[in-house]
């Protein structure tokens, strides 16, 4: 089997450290091609990816197809290789705001595909990736992309009229919480500590509450009142957070990806 990855991006390139890291697919049936040839060297020296001429030796070459490069270069990229897309291959994409249809016209329905999305934290093998298969992929390819992302960490099967506000919660939201990070960090050196013991402390805690919520029965409320004593700082801090509009903040940005996946699908 015959994994090749069209875009080689942090991405594309996460995914496929995650797969050689596993142990459970041999470099050998890695290949890739980026049009930046400095990423495609990186790999092949990092984990022996095989490097590829160009998108069409890939598609040529691959069982599993993995469409690595931006939603927006698709239509660029699509037609070069629809020839060589037939039934026989699986073809896996990781473009935001593209549906399963979209595909569909580009190789015909009788193409199988797995929507996939992804985060970073593929990076670390924290991601939450969610798949979505068509109706030519078998369950056993279905399975296939799951052993495939799982090496970068948590798969959820979900329904593609979902993909939007998966986005926003699982994909996008990880930039909004480095931006807490760095702001909660920035505070801590503003009160004295230094940078990097800040960075590391808002990291922790970050860590911390979002294990002990995952960990919990209990509502992320019931937790946040458990650390709040009356009349103590922990309140003062939450009530100025709730009347600088937080909450209000964080749902009109993810509302904000969920639009704008809207307009890359072309709704």
């Amino acid at each position: 089997m015959i994994y090749g990855f069209i875009g080689l991006g942090n991405m594309a390139g996460a995914i496929l450290r995650g797969m050689h890291r596993s142990g459970a697919f041999a470099n050998d049936t890695l290949c890739g091609f980026n049009r930046s040839p400095g990423k495609t060297q990186v790999l092949q020296e990092e984990i022996g990816l095989k490097p590829m001429e160009s998108a069409r030796a890939v598609a040529e070459a691959a069982d599993v197809l993995v469409l690595g490069v931006k939603p927006q270069m698709l239509p660029e990229v699509l037609p070069g290789i629809a020839d060589l897309v037939t039934s026989d291959k699986l073809v896996v994409t990781i473009a935001a705001g593209r549906p399963l249809s979209f595909y569909a016209e580009a190789f015909g329905e009788a193409v199988p595909v797995v929507r996939v999305m992804p985060n970073i934290n593929a990076r670390v093998g924290e991601a939450a990736t969610a798949i979505c298969p068509n109706g030519a992929a078998s369950e056993e390819q279905a399975e296939l992309v799951r052993r495939m992302f799982r090496s970068v960490g948590e798969v959820f099967d979900i329904p593609e009229q979902q993909f939007a506000a998966f986005t926003a919660m699982a994909g996008s939201s990880g930039a909004f919480v480095h931006l807490y990070i760095d702001a909660l960090a920035s505070a801590g050196v503003k009160a004295g500590l230094p940078k990097k013991l800040a960075e590391a402390l808002a990291c922790q805690a970050t860590i911390g509450a979002a294990k002990l919520t995952k960990m919990s029965d209990e509502h992320p409320i019931a937790l946040l009142d458990q650390v709040c004593s009356p009349a103590g700082s922990t309140i003062e801090g939450v009530h100025v957070l709730k009347k600088l509009g937080f909450e209000t903040a964080v749902q009109q940005a993810a509302q904000a990806v969920i639009d704008k996946d809207a307009v890359l699908a072309g709704k």
